[in-house]
């Protein structure tokens, strides 16, 4: 069998503390009695006892793997949008809403432990009462992390809060501000503008204009949304790009941040085709306390592993995903277009950025910065493929069960909703049957309830006194 890096032969795992990640200790040697302990012998009088050697310092490993990966892995927290768990059916006819949203999500989470948070799309995801929908998210162990609000760009025009149109820029306004009401309501900790213009030709529309424009609404935001909720920036680039960019999107984006003043941050998604050089964005916006999240499943895609690999290898070198440190800001995951919405595609989505996150761990990072230092291309290439061709599941399984949750959540997934299935057809078959014993009079009532031994029986004593059919059941039977 493979050997794992970094396993050691005969060492077991100590339970993880409330501390933090456990370590590992050798076993203990077998004796046929245990030595009695004698006493020290007392010092001299008037002579210094001898200090006592330090505990030697243990291994970092845990489940033969190192234990600075685990707790690493560990402290990732993913945000699940409600788009993906939202079906199209679902979404067409107006039946998802935010107590949804949030049910799905705390199932995600209780299989998989690192996602504490669902982002909403305002008016998209339907929110009732929001002190309920709070209750709710506090029970079901989640909270509301970004509220997004639907000001997107019709096709072909521009971006409605900078229309040239003033009827459309105070529509897109409005919307804006009751979607930021709607995120101090339910206590989110985000409010994500996203910025999709298609104005960047010439002669479209004013450039100065448009910018100061945006900087006026992010300013006006900020001082409508109290300190605990970010605003977030996210910029899309849509096809055809601009004409030529002098800057990239993310600091322009930070630009406007800035404008809006302190509690504004930018949303980067460090896919190639958006951002030239993810290392270098991710370094300068933590650098100025300006990263809201990294975004995954728009430009970088969660189906394609490789990409996915890379993109964790940068957030890596930029400070976010550093071994043996937390990481101090969420990846937000959005719906790849290969994948199809739902708790089963939530789960895959899940799974594929952990492996890719702990195949990043595995970057043998000496042989690599010797490759980069001598600049050896083909060497610094062979490294990172090595790293992602080795097999990540020793890993995995060993943050999982730190975490405690199943090593294979979607066939632990599915066997739930198997056990769930089977005890709602037992509940319908008990229905059925009630209802046909019910139409056939009382004399099939009173046979019900001579046979005490029969759980159909207990149900149908009582059918007189349920209006089962009067109770919108009449699709059961």
């Amino acid at each position: 069998m493979k050997r794992t890096k970094g396993r050691r032969a005969g060492r077991r795992p100590i339970a993880p503390g409330p501390g933090g990640p456990a370590t590992t200790q050798a076993p203990a040697p077998v004796s046929a009695q245990a030595p009695v302990p004698t006493a020290a012998p007392a010092p001299a009088p008037g002579t210094q006892s001898a200090p006592r050697p330090a505990p030697p310092e243990p291994e970092r490993l845990l489940w033969g793997v190192d234990a600075d990966a685990v707790a690493t892995l560990c402290s990732m927290r993913l945000e699940v949008s409600a788009t993906l768990l939202r079906r199209p059916a679902d979404s067409a006819a107006g039946r998802f809403t935010g107590h949804d949203a949030v049910a799905d999500a705390a199932l995600v989470h209780r299989l998989t432990a690192i996602t504490p948070e669902v982002g909403l799309e305002i008016p998209g995801d339907r929110v009732g009462d929001p002190a309920e929908l709070v209750a709710h998210a506090a029970d079901a162990g989640v909270r509301i992390g970004t509220v997004l609000p639907d000001v997107s760009a019709r096709r072909g025009r521009p971006l409605p809060l900078c229309h040239p149109d003033a009827e459309l820029a105070r529509r897109a306004l409005v919307a804006l501000h009751r979607a930021a009401a709607v995120a101090v309501d339910v206590r989110a900790r985000r409010l994500v503008l996203r910025l999709r213009d298609n104005a960047s030709y010439p002669g479209r529309d004013e450039a100065r204009r448009r910018i100061d424009q945006l900087a006026d609404v992010l300013g006006g935001l900020r001082r409508q949304l109290p300190a605990d909720v970010t605003l977030v920036v996210d910029y899309a680039v849509d096809d055809p790009y601009p004409v030529r960019r002098t800057r990239p999107d993310w600091e322009t984006a930070l630009s406007l941040a800035a404008a809006a003043g302190p509690g504004t941050k930018v949303l980067l998604d460090p896919a190639p085709i958006v951002d030239e050089d993810p290392e270098l964005s991710i370094t300068t916006l933590r650098a100025a306390d300006r990263l809201a999240g990294v975004l995954l499943g728009r430009g970088v895609r969660i189906d394609r592993p490789f990409a996915l690999f890379l993109a964790m290898i940068d957030a890596s070198e930029g400070g976010v995903l550093v071994r043996g440190r937390r990481c101090p800001v969420p990846f937000v995951v959005a719906l790849a277009p290969a994948e199809a919405p739902g708790i089963e595609g939530a789960l895959r989505t899940v799974a594929s950025v952990q492996e890719a996150a702990a195949k990043a761990m595995l970057l043998d990072r000496t042989a690599w910065r010797a490759a980069q230092s001598a600049g050896d291309l083909a060497a610094a290439t062979d490294v990172l493929l090595a790293a992602y061709e080795t097999d990540a599941s020793p890993l995995l399984t060993a943050v999982r069960a730190a975490l405690g949750v199943p090593a294979d959540t979607l066939a632990s997934y599915r066997e739930l909703c198997r056990d769930t299935h089977r005890a709602v057809e037992r509940q319908r078959s008990l229905l059925r049957a009630a209802l046909r014993l019910g139409e056939a009079g009382p004399a099939a009532g009173s046979v019900g309830r001579g046979d005490a031994g029969s759980a159909v029986g207990r149900v149908v004593a009582g059918v007189g006194r349920w209006p089962l059919r009067d109770a919108g059941l009449r699709g059961v039977g």
